[in-house]
């Protein structure tokens, strides 16, 4: 499954799953606003054993990406993921032997034995998983622009983005500008990041788009839900037709 093809607006996504391994290039000596309170935040994410991620529509109150997932003692992951897009609904549900996708209606499996099935664990997350989740592109930071406040009751980080900087990001032509928020408790905890995207049309319009994403149940997670009716690829297969 390739989340990116959710839209490029989704910058969260797209982040997320194509950018996780070079999203991390924090070792500049410079100081960046923030920096200390963020990279512990996605040091504290990928030792978490389980979680919720929700991604939200600022614009809309409407969730429309969940993934949630939990590792077994052995540190094999199990996930379920849900995300809505336009006129395209898909999910998805791997166990780490088996793999259930519906997009739009149509159920799809495959296992172990499959070529193209991939599991995922503590030793090779799932990108979603991992601390690309919480965007960090430190030489793509505009430290002029950026800046941290703080009251006695939470921080508030926010990180203005070069896009020029953004080197090897899948990213829409006419995006023009984009920002992290990051929002965290007295204790440095984070509550959750906020990320706004501003596209360009050719006659200069401007639009923004924003989402929210929470991390939420951390280590809570008992049972992975799976998000795929089952029921679709069992009718099929006694049909012999899609369904």
């Amino acid at each position: 499954m390739k989340l990116k093809s959710f839209g490029k607006r989704l910058l969260s996504v797209t982040l997320a799953a194509v950018m996780a391994l070079s999203l991390t290039a924090c070792g500049e000596d410079y100081p960046v606003a923030g920096e200390d309170y963020i990279l512990a935040a996605r040091a504290a994410y990928i030792e978490l054993d389980s979680a919720r991620v929700e991604v939200i529509n600022d614009d809309t109150g409407e969730s429309e990406q969940i993934f949630i997932y939990k590792y077994d003692e052995k540190g094999l992951m199990t996930y379920s993921y849900y995300a809505v897009s336009g006129d395209t609904v898909l999910a998805q549900y791997n166990n780490g032997y088996e793999q259930y996708t519906e997009e739009n209606g149509v159920v799809t499996y495959l296992d172990t034995g499959d070529a193209s099935f991939s599991s995922y664990s503590k030793d090779v997350p799932y990108p979603l998983a991992d601390e690309g989740l919480i965007v960090f592109y430190k030489k793509a930071v505009n430290t002029e622009t950026s800046y941290i406040a703080t009251n006695e009751l939470a921080v508030e980080v926010c990180h203005y983005y070069d896009i020029s900087k953004l080197s090897g990001v899948d990213t829409a032509d006419n995006m023009t500008g984009f920002k992290v928020l990051y929002y965290f408790d007295a204790d440095g905890n984070l509550l959750f990041l906020r990320e706004v995207t501003e596209v360009t049309a050719d006659d200069g319009t401007i639009t923004e788009y924003s989402y929210s994403i929470y991390i939420t149940e951390q280590n809570e997670i008992t049972t992975v839900p799976n998000f795929v009716d089952v029921s679709k690829l069992q009718a099929e297969d006694e049909s012999g037709e899609e369904v």
